[in-house]
């Protein structure tokens, strides 16, 4: 039954951000694509794309953008599958790729870090162009007008930002070229394309440069993917990868490298007022809506999975999105965007790191253990930690942070050997484990019942049948069994995923006492929990 009036508004506040995404709220492909395309629109890569060709040579930098083309591609499709197939985000898979419920919490932490960081950079960079061409305001002024206008626009989550994409792309296509162009027609090209030529070093330290936001891309494709459809699953692994990865790094990067070549900036707030007149704010304001109310969007998906696992604390994603408009405000006054390539070089290793481990999950670990169809992610059935996967991230980030930003060996090729070692740690340390151990080592404190896990065989709207669905003894909410858990400690014998994630007194008594009550016991007790609070409720309405 899809939701009508105040339980559709509720639902698309919420937008899953803590449970499976249900057949009725998926989307098709054309509107997966529409979404992602907002990664696409970030002034940050021209500037990086600028940057990248001043430091290292227009050939070199090509080059990088070629090969990042290939690794983000690749990356995307997996992550792109395996979160529609599921239809959970990534900080929900990542508690059952060997993490652990808790666990899991430190990359959440991690993930949502590097968004509100993108969040400041663009909102800094809109900000600044605002102050430049209405000086009248105070620059902190327009940081604060710029952080909190994405609030409004992120309110609503994916519903939201799909309109959002949809009537703000013919913008920012247009200024792009028109961009180019200008800057071809009113420059000078003082930096030659070829002057210096292409280099291994100078290769190595773009393409360093350049794979920790590769990660991010990759990992920002998961908040979106999970709303695909089943049936466009393959249709899904291309059209994402395309959007987010190749129209980035093949358009967006090069274009940022043609225009500081010929205006010898890399920092696109000095040139797109003078080259667009007042269309270039127009422009900026366009395409900096587009990319924050993703930035946005994955910052509140990633605190609201870490509030609610450590602190089993559950205030609803928009406060989430409030915060990060405070946060994005205290970046953009401390000028992030200022220390540009060392921040989102040093939180994208750890991000780097995290890849590895989900990689090697998806692709190694789960098909040797024959569970490849499942990823659980509910507290009653997961262990708290997974040791493997948290050590190979931590000693991974560690070890790449050293090499990378020490400069090791040298401060052109660090950064590439720091991203590899990350991304190779991250990888191989949980296979070790694996392999060493004999797949012993726990990720499950006790199995569910085989009808309450996913089955990839039926349809989507198999998934929401009546028989497939309960309501939750605490919420009353009805969602799939197969995000609900089986609860010893409440009268109605089950509670959904967040519910449970949020209970504070019940000592986890699931995983320590032998617990699964049958079909018609579960119904029972729902039954007379429903009388129960039916009186209650009628009680409370009597005058005293």
């Amino acid at each position: 039954m899809i939701p009508k009036g105040a339980d559709a508004r509720r639902e698309a506040a919420e937008d899953y951000a803590l449970r499976k995404v249900p057949e009725h709220w998926k989307r098709p492909s054309l509107s997966f694509a529409m979404s992602l395309s907002g990664l696409t629109s970030s002034v940050f890569f021209l500037a990086l794309g600028g940057q990248l060709a001043l430091l290292f040579g227009f050939p070199s930098a090509m080059a990088a953008f070629g090969v990042a083309t290939v690794l983000g591609w690749l990356g995307s499709a997996v992550i792109a599958r395996v979160t529609a197939m599921t239809g959970l985000d990534l900080d929900l898979i990542t508690r059952g790729s060997g993490f652990g419920f808790l666990g899991s919490a430190v990359t959440s932490l991690i993930y949502g870090m590097n968004w509100l960081m993108y969040a400041a950079i663009e909102a800094a960079y809109l900000g600044t162009a605002l102050h430049a061409q209405w000086p009248v305001l105070p620059s902190w002024a327009w940081f604060l007008v710029c952080a909190f206008i994405s609030v409004p626009i992120c309110w609503y989550g994916f519903t939201q930002n799909d309109f959002v994409q949809r009537w703000l792309s013919p913008i920012f296509v247009i200024g792009l070229f028109w961009l180019l162009i200008a800057g071809i027609q009113h420059g000078t090209a003082e930096h030659s394309f070829s002057t210096p030529g292409f280099s291994m070093i100078g290769f190595a330290g773009a393409l360093g440069a350049l794979l920790p936001n590769v990660v991010i891309q990759v990992l920002g494709t998961g908040d979106f993917s999970r709303f695909i459809r089943k049936s466009e699953v393959k249709r899904a692994m291309v059209v994402g990868p395309f959007v987010v990865i190749a129209a980035v790094y093949l358009i967006s990067f090069p274009i940022g490298a043609t225009l500081a070549l010929y205006t010898g900036s890399d920092n696109p707030g000095d040139y797109i007022n003078g080259l667009l007149g007042m269309f270039g704010i127009i422009w900026v304001v366009a395409t900096q809506l587009r990319i924050n109310n993703m930035n946005y969007y994955s910052a509140s998906l990633s605190l609201a999975n870490f509030a609610a696992r450590i602190l089993h604390w559950v205030p609803g994603r928009r406060f989430w999105v409030l915060i990060t408009g405070v946060v994005a405000f205290i970046g953009a006054v401390l000028h992030v965007e200022e220390h540009l390539v060392s921040v989102v070089s040093f939180m994208g290793i750890f991000c780097l790191a995290w890849l590895g481990v989900l990689i090697a999950d998806i692709c190694v670990i789960r098909p040797k253990r024959r569970s490849a169809l499942h990823v659980e992610h509910r507290r009653g059935y997961l262990a708290s930690w997974g040791f493997p996967a948290l050590i190979s991230l931590l000693v991974g980030a560690v070890l790449g942070a050293t090499l990378s930003l020490g400069g090791i060996p040298t401060s052109e090729s660090g950064a590439l050997l720091g991203d590899v070692v990350a991304l190779g740690v991250g990888f191989l340390g949980p296979i070790l484990v694996e392999w060493l151990t004999g797949s012993r080592m726990r990720r499950l404190v006790r199995q569910p019942d085989p009808k309450w896990i996913d089955d990839h065989s039926r349809t989507d709207e198999e998934m929401e049948h009546d028989e497939n669905m309960l309501p939750c003894g605490n919420c009353g909410e009805r969602v799939m069994r197969q995000d609900l858990v089986t609860c010893p400690v409440t009268d109605s014998h089950v509670l959904c995923s967040v519910c449970c994630g949020a209970h504070r007194t019940c000592g986890e008594r699931c995983k320590t006492e032998s617990f699964v009550p049958s079909d018609d016991e579960i119904r029972r007790h729902l039954a007379v929990v429903a009388v129960t609070n039916g009186a209650d409720s009628k009680g409370s309405e009597k005058p005293a």
